[in-house]
Formats: structure tokens, sequence, C-alpha cells
């Protein structure tokens, strides 16, 4: 019999039942990764302090989302340790990797405890560049993709709200997390490669479906002569809009 207050796993995720009987999910905090196999800056494991310029091979299998911190992930070496929460500045898979802030590299802090982790299957394997903070471009390869829920961060629209990290392999020999703003996808048998900056601006809206309409008991709704109403809803960032 499952006690008050320990954790349980639904279909939904992990859940709480507290001591008034409600239920309530658990924060996602860690999530699993496709693993990959890399190089760690061994100066890490010294909090900075000695080992420069050596390195230990590692499997990065999972990563924790603190919120408004950075990325952490989670390494199991080859000598046999688990690391947690090292930022993706401590890994890269070339030694001669060139040294690139943590910020370069992961542009926003995490949005949310809540975290998830996807490996797109039309992105697999994709060739990207990516541009760095000094507007300059990077190649590289798509990894996986992690995305956050359960915060206003993490769901809001306009250019404060919701943005997403792909994880890039840089052919520099590091590892980025970055936005789709900061990233050109290929794709030859599909792609024509922009040479200019697309003139997109950012989306101020949330879309719903559902608003005060009539209602009825009966299984089947009446037929109206005139279907062309809309009754679409357009929810502004802290505001709400009918069109």
């Amino acid at each position: 019999m499952r006690t008050l207050e320990q954790p349980f796993e639904s279909a939904t995720g992990y859940h709480r039942v507290d001591r008034e009987g409600q239920t309530s999910k658990l924060t996602t905090l860690n999530v699993n990764l496709p693993r990959f196999y890399c190089l760690l800056r061994k100066e890490f494991l010294y909090d900075g302090l000695s080992h420069d310029g050596e390195f230990l091979a590692v499997c990065v299998f999972g990563a924790s989302s603190i919120q408004s911190r950075a990325l952490g992930f989670h390494v199991l070496t080859e000598s046999g340790a688990v690391i947690w929460r090292l930022p993706i500045h401590a890994l890269c898979h070339k030694k001669d990797a060139p040294i690139v802030p943590l910020d370069w590299l992961q542009f926003w802090d995490c949005f949310s405890y809540n975290i998830e982790a996807t490996e797109f299957d039309r992105l697999k394997d994709s060739r990207v560049r990516v541009q760095m903070r000094d507007r300059s471009w990077e190649g590289g390869q798509y990894l996986f993709t992690l995305d956050w829920y359960g915060s206003e961060d993490a769901e809001e629209a306009g250019d404060g709200g919701h943005k997403c990290a792909h994880v890039i392999a840089l052919d520099n020999g590091n590892f980025a997390a970055q936005p789709n703003n900061r990233i050109q996808w290929f794709c030859p048998a599909f792609i024509t490669p922009f040479k200019d900056k697309p003139d997109c601006v950012t989306n101020t809206r949330i879309w719903k479906v559902e608003r005060e309409t009539e209602t009825t008991q009966g299984f089947f709704y009446d037929s109206v002569e005139d279907g062309t109403g809309n009754s679409q809803t357009s929810l502004y960032v802290k505001g709400l809009r009918t069109e």
C-alpha cells in the first residue's frame, strides 16, 4: 500500500499524494538523454584549481534543469565515477577545442524545473550552423532537443517567453545548446539555405479553440445556416484578444 507523500509513477509522470489526499505532479528536474561519448575538461573535477588542459573520456547520459541556472549534464567517467550537473562548456569532443565562455554555448538559463529531452526523427544527424554571440557562424551536427514546461517563463509567448535548446556538436569541438532563432538547418533534398537574415518577427500570441459557445444535452449539435463565424481566440502576452 502506498503511503502518504510517497511519490508514484503514472502514465503522465511522477506524482505525490499529500496528507490531505491531494495529488500533485512532481517536477522533472532530471531527464534521460540520448547518450553520447565525449571528453570532460578535467579542471571541472578540481573546482577549476588544477589539471588545466587535461581530459577524461565520459559518457553523457542525463541532464538536470534548475530554473534560472545553466543546464547541468550528468556523466559516467571511464574510471567508473558519476559526476553530476556539469555545465556544457565542461564538455568537448576534440582536445584542441577552443575555450569558449559558457554564455556563448548556452544562450538562455533554464526556464523551469520541468524539462524533457527529444531526439526528433526529422532533425536527427542534421547539419546546422549556429550564430554565436559575436554574430559569427559555427558549423555543427544536431544531437537532440531540450524543452521546458510548467512555468510562465517556459510557456509564455513573446520576447521573454518560451525558448527550446537544441544541443549541437560544434565543428570546433565544443557543444552548444541554442534556440531556434540562432540556428540554420541544412537538408539538400528539401532546404534552400537562406543568404539574408529572414525578416520574421517574434510571435506574441498563444492560441485557443475553446470559448463560451452554446451547450446542449443532445449528442449532436443543431445545424445553422451561417457557419462562417470565427470561433478562434487569440491570447496576447499579458492580455486577451478575440478575433
